[in-house]
């Protein structure tokens, strides 16, 4: 019988972090947060992160559900879906950022707003236009914690400290 480790996660070296960060900016198939509504369930929906000078940004409307949880409460996850290579789908790579996010208030004729829809455009086609719409808005997302699965019995996890 084989010995299982007590510590069940890794530590994030640099060669993780890199692999991390990869995903963060952009090469995963998809994703989508996570919050909590008024009666204290969970809801997942689809949402297209943007890494942007080292902050994750999101463009949602202030009508959604999950745009709607956040108001109440803002503690979310962010889980990005990657490219399944291997035949057990539970050991493929997999990557989920729990933390905070909060809402920007920047004028849509802002310098800061136009630059962020820019950028948002390049992962988002169309989002120029309705990312306009006065109930889009951006988001910042500040993570708590990160946990990095890269297959079976490697798991890898790092908390976030912020002044």
């Amino acid at each position: 019988m084989k010995e299982v480790s007590k510590k069940m996660h890794k530590e994030i070296d640099t060669k993780r972090e890199e692999e991390i960060e990869k995903i963060i900016k952009g090469n995963f198939i998809s994703s989508a947060i996570g919050t909590i509504d008024e009666e204290e369930y969970p809801l997942v929906t689809k949402i297209i992160p943007m890494f942007n000078n080292k902050s994750i940004y999101l463009l949602m409307s202030d009508l959604s559900d999950h745009t709607k949880n956040i108001l109440k409460n803002n503690k979310i996850s962010i889980y990005y879906f990657l490219k399944e290579e291997k035949e057990q789908k539970l050991n493929n790579k997999r990557l989920t950022l729990t933390g905070t996010v909060k809402k920007l208030d920047f004028e849509k004729n802002s310098k800061k707003f136009l630059y962020l829809l820019e950028s948002y455009e390049k992962i988002e086609i169309g989002s120029k236009f309705w990312g306009t719409f006065s109930d889009f808005n951006f988001y910042i997302f500040k993570p708590k914690r990160l946990l990095f699965i890269k297959g079976f019995g490697k798991a890898y996890k790092k908390t976030f400290t912020w002044k």
